[in-house]
């Protein structure tokens, strides 16, 4: 279907591009594989960046030739760094704003190249990208709403409602003393796609635009369940310390569970739930009690104390979540104040992909002016485009790799196809019958998530060498150098992402060990950064690091990547409690500090640092002369660093072969 309706968007877009005899009617099918999207909320979305960005390029494309049409070198030389500043951005930033910041680089090499060629008519040309890329985005935008539409924000709820009943599905076997069996691993893998369906949906549904920081809020709140669960899991069959051997914690288990159970099938509320939580915890042991059990070594004692907290926490961690769901199903729109969310990035990463986008330009250019090449500004143009926009892809290098193959393998088939059979059709509907079985093998392509990549380019090149014009001019040799110029762009961009700092795993795991060292670093230094800002900027870095590298280490790195997290969110905590613990909140500093700094030594020194930490906590709340509320807040504070303390313990258990001087799967 979606196959279909691409077809269709592309068919008409080219009727319409003839019937007012547009300038280059090809941009118009392009912009219409471009911007296709399954969902008609990212097709709006996309369409509306694409605009914008396309607006942005065109306008610097202008300002460039007005100033240095007639100096050539000054005027690439402006252009390549244009087109790095913009892919930077791009890199910087996510979603369809990333896409709209790399758009506005390539697309000033689009009108710009050949505007400097015909300074006269760069105005013209200028407009009429503009006209044939809008005319793109409204065929498709249209079609996509209009025939057999599949809505984004359906797709969101229903991702929504599979997320929540993973959640309460493990919830639950949690509390029952059974495998997990990997649900809250496959909830945190669906968090980030939440909030990608979220930025798109807010464009094609007002009640999803209503809702949307009730969604960010909801997707914080799933992660605070995880945190939490992942702890008690951990807790769950580790003798002496296990959760199934403190008294009095299986009936309120039993009754948290019931409580979860009458919340999934809607005869309870989230301020009940709350109620039923506050209710089951009453009845658990206090820490003071479990911390002065004579069996086994204090560290044991403070494990099993720790348990007992850590369910606590579960508890109002489940409870946030459930307010959250029932504020994002509400009838009207949730009173909530805005969140801040925190985007993590790789700045490194990004420079290198702006200097693999300038020289891109500078090598195609010098290779059109040395060689007096008649296709150059073709391929300075494509190389731009491709380069530029591979950047921006998980696997860029490999896609390019592809993507030169295909060019070369399409090369004989679309000759046939336009020299021979659309040079003898006649009228339009013969032509779109020659030209409808290559569009719909490449929408069909780009309809599966690995063949994306392929799909697009093949019709890129199609569109790029078949010249698709109101009146067609049939020339053989001309369309072997487009093809020429065509393959020699992408070959560039392949050999410039597989040589320039590619994105190889090892890259990978080096940037993301350096988000993570730099969000330490902010929790070391007491400034500003609360949890909700740590666990945004961990989970994009997270994500990041999972979309480079295979299935089984994605996998392990998801695990270690959470307990990150974790341990960086119960620092956090106690950080914030300095008013009644000064030096835990030092001690926290510290710990983060070490985190902070280069080297695997560094993780057993903040796990054993931790460890102390929560057993300084255990001696002070077993004082006598400790009041109420500090003996609270020792408590609180011992269950934040036993937390951390298991947490840094599991991503040492990830270490390749249990070797401590292995590599760590997190590159810490």
């Amino acid at each position: 279907m979606f196959a279909a309706k691409t077809t269709i968007s592309a068919l008409l877009a080219l009727w319409v591009a003839f019937r007012f005899n547009l300038d280059d009617p090809k941009w118009a099918v392009l912009t219409v594989f471009i911007v296709a999207q399954p969902q008609s909320g990212r097709v709006f979305a996309k369409g509306f960046y694409r605009i914008i960005g396309t607006l942005v390029g065109a306008t610097v494309a202008l300002v460039l030739v007005s100033l240095f049409a007639q100096e050539r070198v000054l005027f690439l030389g402006c252009l390549a760094l244009w087109t790095a500043a913009c892919t930077f951005g791009s890199k910087c930033l996510r979603n369809f704003a990333s896409y709209a910041c790399v758009l506005s680089g390539y697309t000033a090499a689009i009108v710009g190249i050949p505007a400097a060629l015909a300074p006269e008519t760069a105005f013209y040309d200028a407009q009429a990208r503009i006209t044939e890329i809008s005319l793109g985005i409204l065929v498709a935008a249209t079609i996509s709403h209009l025939v057999l539409p599949e809505r984004l924000a359906a797709s969101l709820r229903a991702t929504i409602a599979a997320s929540t009943h993973q959640l309460v599905d493990g919830a639950l076997a949690l509390l029952a003393q059974r495998d997990v069996g990997g649900r809250f691993d496959r909830v945190a893998g669906q968090l980030i796609e939440i909030e990608t369906q979220r930025a798109s949906a807010v464009f094609e549904d007002g009640s999803i635009r209503e809702r949307s920081d009730a969604v960010r809020r909801l997707g914080v709140a799933m992660l605070g369940v995880i945190d939490a669960a992942r702890l008690l899991d951990q807790q769950r069959a580790e003798p002496p310390a296990c959760i199934a051997a403190v008294p009095d914690v299986q009936p309120a288990m039993r009754k948290a569970a019931a409580a979860i159970e009458l919340w999934r099938d809607g005869k309870l509320d989230a301020h009940g739930l709350r109620f039923s939580f506050a209710r089951a915890g009453a009845a658990l042991p206090l820490a003071r009690d479990l911390g002065r059990d004579p069996i086994g070594t204090a560290a044991d004692a403070v494990r099993s104390a720790s348990a007992v907290g850590f369910l606590r926490n579960f508890f109002a961690a489940f409870a946030g979540f459930a307010q959250a769901h029932d504020a994002f199903l509400a009838p009207g729109p949730p009173a909530l104040g805005q969140q801040r969310f925190v985007i993590s990035n790789d700045l490194v990463g990004a420079a290198w992909a702006g200097v693999r986008a300038a020289l891109a330009v500078v090598i195609a250019s010098s290779f059109w002016i040395l060689a007096n090449w008649p296709d150059g500004p073709t391929a300075v143009v494509l190389a731009t485009v491709v380069t530029a926009r591979f950047a921006t892809m998980d696997g860029g290098a490999p896609a390019a790799a592809k993507a030169v193959g295909l060019f070369v393998l399409l090369t004989v088939p679309s000759f046939v196809v336009v020299e021979v059979f659309l040079a003898r059709s006649s009228g339009y509907a013969m032509f779109s019958l020659v030209i409808a079985p290559l569009l719909f093998v490449d929408s069909w392509f780009m309809a599966k998530p690995r063949l994306a990549p392929v799909g697009f380019a093949a019709a890129l090149y199609f569109a790029s060498v078949a010249g698709l014009q109101n009146r067609m001019a049939y020339d053989a040799v001309e369309f072997v150098n487009t093809s020429l110029a065509a393959i020699f762009a992408v070959a560039l961009a392949a050999l410039l992402l597989a040589i320039v700092a590619p994105d190889t795993p090892q890259a990978a795991r080096r940037a993301f060990a350096k988000t993570m060292r730099g969000q330490f670093a902010r929790i070391a230094w007491q400034s500003r950064i609360d949890d909700f800002e740590f666990a945004t900027a961990s989970i994009g870095a997270l994500d990041r690091l999972c979309r480079l590298l295979p299935e089984d280490q994605a996998a392990q790195a998801v695990d270690t990547g959470l307990a990150l997290l974790s341990a960086g969110t119960e620092l956090i905590r106690v950080r914030d409690e300095k008013r009644l613990r000064r030096g835990d909140a030092a001690t926290a500093g510290r710990i983060a500090g070490i985190l902070a700094q280069r080297g695997e030594p560094m993780l057993d020194l903040a796990g054993r640092v931790s460890s102390e930490a929560s057993l300084g906590c255990r001696a002070d709340l077993l004082s006598n002369s400790i009041d109420v509320a500090a003996a609270r807040a020792a408590q609180r504070d011992m269950y934040a660093f036993a937390a951390a303390s298991l947490a840094l313990e599991r991503t040492c258990r990830r270490r390749p072969n249990g070797d401590s001087h292995g590599e760590a799967i997190h590159a810490a």
